[in-house]
Formats: C-alpha cells, structure tokens, sequence
C-alpha cells in the first residue's frame, strides 16, 4: 500500500509541475461552473416567468368575475363577445399548462431550450403551435454561447483526459528508462493502474465538489435527490468507461505521441463520428417532415371545415360526437348557426389531434431505431440518459404536449355540451369552469 501511496504522492508533484495540465484543469473547472451556471439561469427563468404568468391568470378570473356581477345585477349590458354563452365563457377561463422544470435542469438543458414550456390553451390550440414547435438544434445554441454541464461531461471531460494521460507510461518510453521503473517490486500493469487511479479519483471528486453547490441552490437534494444519485452513478460509469479505453491505449502504447493521436482518434470515432452516422442514417430513414403534415391539415382541410354548410356541419357533428345527439339543441328540427359555428373547433381538433398522433408516431419509431443501436452509439446513451434524468428529454416534452392536449379536449368538451344544452352560464357556472383548469 506505502508504495501506491508515494505513486500518488509522485503524481501530484508531476501534474503540479506541468503548467499546461494544471491550466486545462482550471479551464475544464470553468467549463463545468460555466455549464451549470447556464442550467441555474434557466432554471430561475422559467419559474420566475411561470409565477408571472400564474398572477395574471388569477387578476384575470377577477376581472371576469366583477364582469359577471355586474351583467347579473344589471349594472352593465352583454358585450359582444357574451361571457354568458358557453363558448365565450371557456375562452375567456385562463388556461395555462406548464412544463415545470425540474431541479436537475441545471446539470443539463436537454431539449428546454428547444420548446416552449408554458402555454395558453384554448380550444383553438394544437401541440404542434408554433410556441411549442423546435426551433432550433443544440450544436446551433452551443455555437452561440449556450453551453451545459452535459455537454461538458460527455465532449470535454474526454479532451481533459486526454491531456492529463497521454504521456503516462509514454514518457518513460520516450526516454527509453521504462524497465527501471518496474524493478521497484511493481508490476506495469499495476503502476498504470495507480497512476490511473490517482486522475480518476481527482477528476469525480472535482466534479461533484462543482456539482454539488448548484445540487443545493436549485432544491435538487429535496426534490430530485434520487435522480441526482442516478446522475451521480452515470458520471461514475462514463468516466470509468474513458479511463478503462486509454489506460488499454497506454498499456500497449508506443510512446507519448503514438498514445495520444490514438486517444485522439478514439474520442473522434465514439464522439463525432459515430453519434454523426447514426444522426445521418436515422434522418435519411426517419425524414423530419411532421411540420408539412401539420401545416397541410392546418391550411388545406381546415379550411375545407369552415367552407361546409351549416347542415353539413352539424351531421359532421353528430358523427364525431355522438353524445351530442342527446342535447336540447339536437332535439329542435332548425338549425341554429351561432351554435353550429361554435363547434367548428371540435372538429379541427380532432384533425389536429390526428396529425400530431402521427408525427408523435414517427418520432417515436425515430427513437426506437436509435435505442437499439445504443451498443454502437454509446456517447448519444449517457447523453440521453442524463436528459431523461433532467426531465429535459424528448419523452418529457412528450408528456407535456399530452397534457395540453387533454386540456384542449376538456375545452371542446365544456363548450359542445354546455352549448348544445344551451347553458347560460352565470357567475357560479364561471367559477366551476376555472376549478376544472387550476
């Protein structure tokens, strides 16, 4: 044990004595707080903007409320827009669904910043809207400034590695004085490994002493703590991964610069070169087109909805909505087109609902395909890994636009029902509307 120790104590004066080692640590340090910092900011961000929103959302409900008062006591008249009608009531019932980030998401923005994570829904609204829509790829953000603690530890923390293990076990070679250093009772193997050990244990103290403060300002120890141990193993096993691959390249290496363009190249091949392949073959087999199915069912057949007649319409209705055949309105023999026209929005929902089942379908046979290549694809598996423990992946997104999309159906729902039934909807009636949205 005393002679692994002084390997260590040897180390340290070794990487001490190297400016360039020790600048690198201090930059990839910088790096990592850098990333985090970022996270925190969005983090804030979000919640700020989300408190802001939940405080004009209840001056709002006031607002109507006094609005009701006063068309009930007969202070003032009916606008045109009547808060009494089913239809207006709904729209004017702040609904907001939001994406809540999570603690985490300082240690990775994922797809945060691809999407929108709060949202006004009306009875109007998709879950392919355009402030919902992606925007905007993370290499484009990353080229602009935005960069996360994922991104340093899945690219950087390689290139930190590379610097600091290069030349061990190469050095010696280099100066041809390498078989003096296994008579001191250690074999190569094992002065490899404690030389190894000694950066392996200095890089993940570093990182979770970094880690940890930002784990502690954004809550995650009370809310996210599990998930930061998963994070925490994650880290444990992607580093190990690395240290394993180049201690094989230094132990049958050739010398300081044959280990490093072979260290290099590995991390070109795991890094750039497979994640960019499995990106090109899954976009070449999975052509990223939802956008145009979108907008063909939004334009074109949306259209052709608002060109039908009123009959046309309302036998439409029906056999969308079968319940609607139970109302008071379907009981009369006329046609009412205030009320036909109000439904229309029932009816470009379901299309709606049926074009973003198919894209959400697409995406998810895109998933798959490169879940079954993880083996091959590693760097992209600890990557998303991390996102879905962020709550920052696709699947997290996923679940919010199912979310709104509920919203959206309890919206049409309320407003064919109430006003088929021909509800007038009173102060009291208001109220139940925003309790089914809180």
């Amino acid at each position: 044990m005393n002679k692994y120790f002084e390997i260590a104590l040897t180390e340290i004066s070794h990487l001490t004595r190297s400016p360039f080692k020790v600048i690198s640590i201090l930059f990839y340090m910088i790096a990592v707080i850098y990333g985090c910092q970022n996270g925190y900011n969005l983090f804030k961000k979000h919640n700020k903007e989300i408190r802001s929103i939940k405080a004009n959302y209840e001056a709002s409900i006031e607002k109507m409320l006094v609005q009701y008062e006063r068309i009930e006591n007969g202070s003032v008249d009916k606008p045109r827009r009547d808060p009494t009608a089913p239809y207006w009531a709904i729209w004017n019932t702040p609904s907001y669904a939001f994406k809540y980030p999570s603690p985490m998401m300082v240690f990775s923005l994922g797809q945060s910043e691809q999407y929108g994570y709060y949202k006004r829904v009306t009875n109007w609204s998709s879950t392919f809207d355009n402030d919902l829509a992606e925007e905007i790829a993370n290499p484009e953000r990353l080229a602009m400034g935005t960069l996360d603690f994922n991104f340093v530890l899945i690219y950087l923390t390689p290139i930190l590695l590379i610097i600091l293990l290069f030349n061990i076990g190469g050095l010696e070679r280099d100066l041809n004085f390498d078989q003096l250093v296994y008579v001191n009772n250690i074999s190569k193997k094992n002065w490899l490994l404690a030389r190894f050990g000694f950066y392996f244990a200095l890089l993940n103290v570093l990182l979770f002493v970094l880690l940890i403060p930002y784990g502690l300002l954004s809550s995650v120890f009370q809310h996210e703590a599990t998930n930061f141990l998963k994070l925490s193993m994650l880290i444990l096993i992607y580093t190990l991964i690395w240290f394993i691959i180049f201690y094989l390249i230094n132990f049958w290496g050739d010398g300081s610069p044959d280990q490093a363009l072979k260290m290099i190249t590995t991390w070109l091949v795991f890094c750039i070169i497979i994640p960019g392949a499995f990106h090109q073959v899954a976009s070449l087999k999975y052509s990223a087109n939802y956008m145009t199915d979108y907008l063909d069912a939004s334009r074109d057949k949306r259209y052709g909805i608002f060109e039908l007649s009123a009959d046309t319409l309302q036998s439409k209705l029906f056999k969308t909505f079968p319940k609607l055949q139970n109302t008071i309105y379907a009981a009369d023999t006329s046609i009412n087109k205030s009320i036909v026209n109000r439904s229309i929005s029932g009816l470009v929902n379901v299309l709606n609902r049926e074009v973003a089942q198919k894209i959400e379908k697409s995406n998810d046979e895109k998933n798959k395909f490169i879940k079954r290549y993880f083996i091959l694809n590693p760097v992209m598996y600890f990557q998303n890994k991390i996102n879905a423990f962020t709550k920052t992946d696709y699947y997290a997104y996923r679940g919010y636009r199912e979310h709104i999309q509920l919203i959206i159906d309890k919206k049409i729902n309320f407003i064919l029902l109430d006003t088929w039934n021909k509800v007038e909807v009173d102060k009291e009636k208001y109220i139940k509307y925003v309790n089914a949205f809180k």
